[in-house]
């Protein structure tokens, strides 16, 4: 008896220590979720929907433009680019899409934004004055300037592990993908002897690989390919076929699938996933323009006790 009570003290204890290191919002998606952007409605809002396409639901309502949602890695806050005060920025708000707050005390022109993987820091492209890739708080603290990157450039994305960004720079009429490691502050060429012209990367979830847009020659007159290619540009890979726009490339939180926008004929671009072996590709938005997409699933979130689990133990100390 004595050795199931102390068990169980031991067991709320770590539940508070597991709640205090990772709060999880009740507002927290329960599923798998996919955020988007889409002027369905006449103006440019965020959506969710499940990753099949159901239960499509929409988060802003404002006479802005709302686009670029990126899920936190908490998976509680939603973090995406609008122009509702007059100028393209950064805000965040909960996942049920309240809370809404802009991260910045002043205002700039900050697009395309990425978290990183601790949750407390992001990167994005700015004009602040020069075009550059700079990281800062989710609280708009501590800005730094990463790296260089014109008005052409931008599309950062930081890697599973916290020690890379990568980005796009346009050096001398060439845009292609960069890696800067955090660490020293160097700056390396993505696949440097193939064509230029590639976009939007994006890390697999375990940080091993990069998704991203190519439009190359060969692929198709005037159309963009999905391709997937090592961090350190080895089993380079075309998924599926080029179409006439291919833009920013999300992966599934399992690293199977990927889902991404398309543009298969003039000005109709739709939310389509595709799977990255098979290249079975299936059509997930109809209505109006979708762009953007950012994937999560819950079941990636830190594993704490249950406490249904801790429900069921008590009633067996207090039968003994």
């Amino acid at each position: 008896m004595k050795s199931k009570s102390f068990f169980f003290l031991c067991c709320v204890s770590l539940i508070f220590v597991f709640a205090s290191a990772y709060p999880v919002d009740a507002r927290t998606p329960k599923t798998e979720k996919i955020a988007f952007s889409s002027n369905r409605s006449g103006n440019w809002d965020i959506y969710v929907m499940n990753p099949d396409g159901s239960h499509q639901s929409r988060l802003t309502r404002n006479q802005g433009l709302d686009v670029s949602p990126v899920w936190s890695p908490t998976r509680e806050e939603i973090l995406f680019v609008s122009d509702r005060d007059g100028v393209m920025d950064l805000y965040v708000m909960d996942a049920d899409g309240r809370r809404l707050r802009k991260v910045f005390r002043d205002t700039a022109k900050r697009i395309e934004p990425a978290w990183a993987p601790d949750g407390e820091r992001i990167v994005f492209h700015a004009e602040l004055p020069q075009w550059s890739i700079q990281t800062a708080t989710i609280h708009g603290r501590d800005v730094k300037q990463v790296a260089s990157a014109d008005r052409r450039g931008g599309n950062p994305s930081w890697s599973p592990d916290g020690t890379e960004i990568a980005f796009v720079d346009d050096v001398e009429g060439s845009r292609g993908i960069r890696i800067l490691t955090l660490s020293s502050g160097a700056v390396r060429a993505f696949l440097p002897k193939e064509s230029p012209w590639m976009y939007s990367p994006a890390w697999s979830p375990d940080g091993e690989r990069l998704a991203f847009t190519w439009y190359k020659w060969g692929v198709g007159i005037d159309k963009d390919g999905l391709f997937v290619a090592n961090r350190d540009g080895g089993r380079l890979k075309q998924i599926g076929k080029a179409t006439l726009g291919t833009f920013s490339p999300a992966w599934s939180p399992e690293g199977d699938k990927i889902v991404y926008t398309e543009e298969p004929v003039d000005g109709d671009r739709q939310i389509v996933v595709i799977d990255v072996h098979t290249g079975k590709k299936k059509e997930l938005t109809h209505r109006g323009m979708n762009i953007t997409p950012s994937w999560f699933n819950p079941i990636n979130l830190p594993v704490m006790p249950q406490p249904d689990l801790i429900t069921t133990l008590w009633g067996e100390i207090k039968a003994d």
